[in-house]
């Protein structure tokens, strides 16, 4: 299998976990679902002590979005899954005037497993809420991205800055002298990493519910190899890729609760049916 193929292959593998993060539980009664939205704030942890001891890594804020799907479980715990597009990335700055901003874009799965508890604003008997903590797993496919950067050898070409957009695979021969395009020769697009996390969880009306999420994501995947970006301009640059994402994330949650319980969603309604004139009680 080439490395093309593979690719491919572990890119349908990740996208074919979205049906079964999915799936409703057999014995789940209560399910919540809606949207989310929010901000991060990441940046990447190098495992190589060269490039650590080089260059200085700072954080860069982006956003996340997507769609929310929770099952509860039992009274307490809920399986709590989501779709998203996030947007994370990085600072890089080193000798010569070195400058370096990169988002990277992805498409996200986290699973998350939630304990749920009460809680109550001000004295005993006001106004309750609940709380939560959670963790689990967070599937990620790298989609691309793009930066922009500044060096001495920039300067040097009567330019500030260079803006670049970031591909998958070895330079093509119709790109050789383009600065602005950077090749990730062998990108890990395929990523896994570890979310930690809590909230709060307010009901304004019957089954609906705003939840306000803080998370901390601890990244498992290398992004790349140790020389797998393509640099033309600077040529002295080889941005190490033996890096994790890491990152902290604010987002809000709005959902609708239903309760696949027949005899819940019956409670309240009318047993008396019409039937030749006269109202009769239904058995």
């Amino acid at each position: 299998m080439n490395v093309s193929s593979l690719r491919m292959y572990k890119a349908a593998a990740l996208l074919g976990l979205a049906p079964w993060l999915f799936t409703v539980p057999a014995d789940a009664q209560i399910i919540n679902a809606g949207l989310k939205a929010g901000f991060n704030y990441s940046w990447t942890t190098s495992d190589n002590y060269d490039f650590r001891k080089n260059y200085d890594i700072a954080p860069v804020t982006g956003v996340n979005a997507g769609g929310v799907l929770a099952f509860q479980l039992k009274q307490r715990y809920y399986l709590h899954t989501e779709l998203l597009y996030a947007t994370k990335g990085r600072r890089v700055t080193g000798e010569e005037g070195l400058k370096e901003k990169v988002t990277y874009n992805y498409i996200e799965l986290p699973l998350m497993y939630q304990v749920h508890f009460k809680g109550h604003m001000g004295a005993k008997g006001m106004k309750q809420f609940k709380w939560y903590l959670e963790f689990g797993p967070n599937f990620s496919y790298w989609l691309g991205g793009k930066g922009t950067i500044t060096h001495l050898e920039v300067t040097e070409l009567d330019a500030s800055e260079i803006n670049y957009q970031l591909y998958f695979g070895q330079r093509t021969e119709d790109r050789i002298g383009n600065a602005n395009d950077v090749f990730i020769s062998d990108a890990r697009r395929i990523q896994v990493g570890v979310n930690i996390g809590g909230g709060v969880m307010l009901e304004p009306a019957d089954n609906r519910k705003i939840m306000i999420d803080l998370r901390f994501e601890l990244g498992h995947s290398w992004l790349g190899g140790e020389e797998s970006a393509d640099y033309l301009v600077p040529a002295s640059y080889s941005t190490n890729l033996q890096s994790r994402n890491m990152g902290l994330r604010l987002s809000a949650m709005y959902l609708l609760q239903t309760n696949t319980d027949k005899k819940v969603r019956n409670k309240g309604k009318s047993t008396i049916k019409k039937k030749g004139g006269q109202l009769q009680r239904r058995r």
